[in-house]
């Protein structure tokens, strides 16, 4: 009895030495999503049939807080798991947890600068998605950022998306990492915002290493001029390259039910002393939009600088790092709730398009509906396709990528509905439809089909 009473006693001690060290609250938050699909022509192909599946996810963020000015965070991640393959098949004892972030937010004392450090979610300023046409994604960085006064702050990052090392020896001296460095000054006014940015990143000659996922730099649309997308070689010269943008996100709420959002980025990609190794364009969206009390009516429009006639002066087209968010539709770009999405492309480089939006149409309570139809055609010269073999194959719809011509046009229509289901749980029902109009004298083939999805999505946010 009394050897049962001495552990008892010290394990109430070491209770309470763990309870007192225990400063910190703990909250957490997250979302399950599920989605039931059917996909008829996901790569634009003619007689592929169509495909129904299911699959889920849930993202869970803990908050681990010690006070106002300092906390913790990890966000976990499980899926996407698509029942019936691998850890969604009979069994279900897959390994799908991914550490999507991890990172503190803390104050410096005696000061109003706020510092996140860690693995996070980078997005650069954008107003019309609203994400940046260059960075949204999840990268180890440092971010800092101050409010000077209540109308003007400023943000300061590096971010760090490569260093692939893996292999090196002392003897040897790789230029293996990329780097990013941001700085976005927003201004704030009545009815009135503006966020100007500029961005840097400097990639070394040896980033394409085996060991870096996407080949080290190719990132969607990303930084690859067309010569290097064909040959499918990056960083081909002997140095370095950079890269920089240079950019504003505006909005305008002044005129209200009015609004207007805009925004407008030049970038640069430049090194390795080869011309065809250069990418440089520019891009620029608005949405207008005026709310009345059962629908929002907007105009939606962007464009985006294409590739000309000759792949040996580089691309045309504005470079990007990894905009996964830009979100202006919900089947062709990356706006579904959940995962159906992105089958056109992640920003508008290379077409220009004009659409109009009904949102927030509303007729009954807990149930509202978006509806889009947008016109796109591409500002890339045909003749780029047809003086260069390799580019037909490189930009296929079944790459991953629609590249459209000045010949070549889309048309996409989304029509999503919301049903509350309850505070926490709502249905997403969308549909999208994508008509594709290639041409058959620029591409040298006929076999392009519509694209057509319809989707369950079933959200639930604790």
């Amino acid at each position: 009895m009394k050897r049962f009473a001495t552990l008892m006693l010290a394990f109430a001690l070491v209770l309470g030495a763990f309870s007192g060290a225990q400063a910190a609250d703990i909250k957490a938050k997250g979302q399950w999503a599920f989605d039931f699909s059917w996909l008829d022509g996901g790569d634009y192909q003619k007689d592929h049939g169509d495909d129904f599946s299911a699959s889920q996810r849930l993202r869970t963020q803990i908050d681990v807080v010690a006070s106002e000015a300092l906390k913790g965070v990890v966000f976990f991640e499980m899926g996407n798991t698509v029942w019936g393959r691998a850890d969604g098949a009979l069994g279900a004892d897959g390994k799908s947890v991914e550490v999507r972030r991890s990172y503190i937010d803390w104050i410096v004392p005696n000061t109003d600068l706020k510092v996140r450090m860690g693995l996070q979610g980078l997005a650069l300023p954008g107003a019309v998605a609203p994400s940046s046409l260059i960075l949204d994604d999840d990268v180890a960085a440092v971010t800092m950022s101050y409010a000077i006064n209540d109308n003007v702050g400023v943000t300061a990052l590096w971010a760090r998306p490569y260093d692939t090392s893996a292999g090196e020896t002392s003897s040897q001296n790789k230029f293996d990492e990329a780097d990013v460095f941001a700085l976005a000054v927003p201004v704030t006014l009545d009815g009135f915002k503006i966020t100007p940015y500029g961005v840097y990143a400097s990639v070394g000659k040896d980033v394409n290493s085996s060991s870096a996922p996407n080949g080290g730099w190719e990132f969607g649309q990303g930084m690859l001029s067309l010569s290097e997308a064909v040959s499918g070689g990056i960083n081909s010269g002997s140095d370095t390259y950079d890269a920089w943008w240079a950019g504003a996100a505006f909005e305008m709420s002044y005129f209200a039910p009015f609004s207007l959002k805009m925004d407008a980025v030049y970038g640069s990609k430049t090194g390795d002393d080869v011309d065809s190794a250069e990418r440089t364009g520019w891009i620029v969206a608005a949405l207008a939009e005026y709310k009345l009390d059962m629908v929002t009516p907007g105009i939606l429009a962007w464009y985006g600088s294409g590739e000309d006639d000759d792949v040996s002066n580089g691309s045309e087209r504005m470079p990007s790092i990894s905009p996964t968010g830009w979100g202006v539709t919900s089947f062709g770009f990356p706006g579904s709730v959940y995962r159906q999405d992105t089958y056109f492309g992640l920003t508008p480089a290379g077409q220009w398009a004009v659409g109009l939006q009904l949102a927030d149409i509303s007729f009954m309570e807990n149930l509202s509906h978006v509806f889009r139809v947008v016109y796109m055609k591409g500002t890339n010269d045909a003749d780029v396709v047809k003086k260069n073999a390799g580019v037909a194959s490189a930009f296929s719809p079944t790459a991953g990528e629609v590249f459209l011509t000045d010949e070549d046009s889309a048309i996409e229509v989304n029509f999503d509905t919301t049903y509350q289901i309850y505070e926490n749980l709502k249905l997403v029902v969308e549909m999208g439809y994508i008509k594709l109009d290639m041409d058959e004298d620029t591409w040298g083939s006929d076999n392009f089909a519509d694209a057509k999805k319809l989707v369950f999505n079933f959200v639930y946010d604790f």
